[in-house]
């Protein structure tokens, strides 16, 4: 019996495992990181208002970024030093603080410079929190910017729970291929090589007119072959039932899991939002709710606390700060 199919003939089976080695994991992580950071919206006039996107960023990457006052302008600075021992990550912060959460001071190591140029050496500078302990010196200023109270980078072990995701996306697709719908033809005797290459091509090609198959339609007494006649040639189809689990269904509900455990907001009443109650929607949200206002907090705190060192400079006092869904 020869057979032409549809299905996996004619699909590239290393697509099946090419999440693995796409960049799936890395743009799904962008993209989080993104939607954590469009939460806050600073405006007002000031170096901050510019600076915010970028701070915002860093603060969700690291848990913690900081700002110092050089040049007449305010500027970033990575004050936490990320590292992996043993495959446990550790953080070594710039800054010290006392047992009250208060801030006493960020130790800074920049390069040494002689008539604006560097000679290869550093300096250690010292800032602090505020200008009595700054001897009123604005340039000795800085202030920080806590992602949470915990000073936590968000997204950390994301990478495992996306390979289970990836790992759905893989068994989707491996399903689609393996039940594509197969025409198989079905002949008396094994055809002439000649015609079966010439049925093969114009099956290519998307035209099954060629059926005739001229060379195998021939008897050969020598092989013990009559000959095809052409109404003997039969035309099956084949679809595999899928039996299986329903994937996407899997693959929505994990999704929704890793939203859920990394405080991503999405709309938890999609099927039944048009029959909710208001107290529905308010339970529904609250966990979102919450994260939202602790985080907020840590950013009013830190907005402010330019505005004490630094005045108008940092933003004007009427400034307007929103973060997620409240203003």
């Amino acid at each position: 019996m020869g057979v032409i199919a549809s299905g996996l003939e004619s699909f590239d089976l290393k697509l099946i495992s090419q999440f693995k080695s796409s960049n799936f994991k890395q743009s799904i992580i962008n993209t989080l990181f993104r939607s954590l950071r469009g939460k806050s919206r600073l405006e007002g006039v000031g170096d901050l208002t510019t600076l915010f996107p970028y701070l915002e960023n860093q603060a969700n990457r690291q848990g913690v970024i900081g700002v110092i006052f050089k040049g007449d302008k305010i500027l970033p600075t990575q004050v936490a030093n990320l590292s992996q021992k043993n495959g446990v990550k550790e953080v070594e912060y710039s800054f010290s603080r006392n047992p009250y959460y208060q801030y006493s001071q960020l130790k800074l190591i920049t390069p040494e410079l002689v008539n604006g140029k560097p000679t290869g050496g550093t300096n250690e500078e010292i800032f602090y929190p505020d200008l009595d302990s700054a001897n009123n010196d604005r340039s000795k200023l800085f202030a920080i910017l806590e992602n949470d109270v915990d000073l936590y980078p968000d997204l950390v072990g994301i990478e495992a729970d996306l390979e289970k995701l990836e790992v759905i996306l893989d068994s989707i697709f491996h399903d689609i291929i393996i039940s594509k719908k197969k025409i198989y033809f079905v002949f008396p005797q094994d055809p002439d090589p000649e015609d079966w290459k010439k049925a093969g091509i114009m099956w290519e090609k998307g035209i099954m007119g060629y059926i005739a198959m001229p060379k195998s339609a021939k008897p050969d007494a020598k092989s013990g072959k009559s000959g095809i006649d052409p109404n003997q040639i039969n035309l099956q189809t084949f679809q595999p039932e899928n039996k299986g689990r329903d994937l996407w269904a899997d693959y929505r509900a994990w999704k929704q899991e890793i939203m859920w455990k990394y405080g991503i907001r999405f709309d938890t009443l999609e099927e039944k939002k048009d029959r909710a109650s208001v107290n529905e929607v308010q339970q529904a949200t609250s966990y979102f709710d919450n994260i939202e206002n602790e985080r907020k907090q840590c950013r009013i705190n830190f907005i402010q606390w330019c505005i004490r060192n630094w005045g108008d400079k940092a933003i004007d006092i009427n400034y307007k700060f929103t973060y997620g869904g409240k203003s």
